[in-house]
């Protein structure tokens, strides 16, 4: 990257104050920034680095105080880290850019599936009969690639993905370290004592723009299909079972599993570390606190945490409760005493 800071004030939409031939080269905390790059500030808890930053420009938000910054360029923009987001988008894509357009000699591609223009296929990738796969697409080191797998374009495949057969994914999705689609779902039955594995012959759907964190593993259906919307992003070590349904514009955070045949609506976020029984529907627009079970369906617009699952303010208040159980029991034994209750 390298921007003066006029243009990047253009790029987020923002106001510059200070010296508008700052040249940023790179991009970084408050704490570590050096001259040359561009920081930001989006919690008050951290004005006092402010002064100590050698940050050339920092992104703030538009009703800030501009005295807090005196001898600084800042550019104020509505979201400071959403505009700093769009910074990164720039180095990332600088990044990408500057891998070479090739197919690596290591590589096994097979003469029975297409490739499109401009792709990268990284050391030991293997891509199996019958893929199609779009332009722009990047393949990183020993990523494996499945029979009959569709991908769309501007698709990104990090070091160690596996998919598996007949799977379909969208444009601009992104597959971190160590994903795994297409996985077989979790399929037995226990027939005379002996523990039987069903087959799993399904797919998989993934939509636009989803992404899918590192060593999360997403199962394909028994039969019919799983499937991921569009938009949906989640997050590292995620378990995704057989025939589960994911809306569009969803956010899976860290450890949650999701059993088998359940359905997700759109725009509902689910905290980390959430369990998420089989054969329930959860609603649009829900939101679900972290370490939360979930065992029953959850309608549209709820927010619901805890073990068992309650509204979400209730939740909380039962937990503040918990802690102070040891003292309401030495209480109870108090009472008891003197009613002259027996034990």
């Amino acid at each position: 990257m390298n921007l003066k800071s006029a243009e990047i004030a253009k790029i987020v939409s923002g106001k510059l104050e200070g010296n508008d031939g700052e040249t940023i080269t790179g991009i970084s905390g408050l704490a570590e920034a050096q001259k040359g790059d561009i920081s930001f500030l989006t919690n008050m808890k951290y004005v006092g680095e402010v002064s100590k930053t050698n940050a050339s420009v920092i992104l703030v938000s538009e009703d800030i105080d501009s005295a807090l910054f005196s001898g600084k360029t800042i550019i104020k923009v509505q979201n400071p880290q959403y505009a700093y987001g769009i910074i990164l988008k720039i180095v990332e894509k600088e990044r990408l850019g500057s891998l070479e357009v090739k197919i690596h000699a290591s590589a096994s591609v097979s003469e029975k599936s297409k490739i499109g223009k401009n792709a990268y296929i990284g050391q030991n990738a293997v891509i199996e009969d019958g893929c199609e796969i779009g332009d722009n697409v990047k393949i990183f080191p020993n990523v494996y690639i499945g029979k009959n797998v569709k991908i769309g374009n501007d698709c990104i495949f990090y070091p160690n993905v596996v998919i598996r057969e007949d799977v379909t994914i969208g444009d601009r999705t992104v597959f971190q370290p160590g994903a795994v689609i297409g996985g077989d779902g979790f399929g037995f039955a226990v027939v005379d004592g002996k523990t039987q594995k069903i087959p799993q012959i399904g797919r998989i759907e993934i939509g636009d723009d989803v992404e899918i964190g590192a060593n999360t593993a997403v199962d394909k259906a028994a039969v019919n299909v799983t499937k991921i919307g569009s938009g949906t992003k989640i997050d590292n070590l995620v378990q995704i079972a057989h025939n589960v349904y994911i809306g569009e514009n969803c956010i899976i955070v860290a450890q949650t599993g999701i059993a088998g045949s359940t359905k997700i609506g759109n725009n509902t976020t689910v905290g980390a570390q959430v369990g998420i029984s089989g054969h329930i529907k959860i609603g649009n627009n829900v939101i679900i606190s972290s370490q939360s079970g979930v065992g029953g369906d959850v309608h549209d617009a709820e927010r619901v945490g805890g073990n068992p699952l309650a509204e979400l303010g209730q939740s909380i208040k039962i937990r503040a409760t918990m802690r102070k159980l040891p003292e309401m029991y030495q209480d109870i034994k108090k009472i008891k005493q003197k009613l002259e209750i027996p034990k």
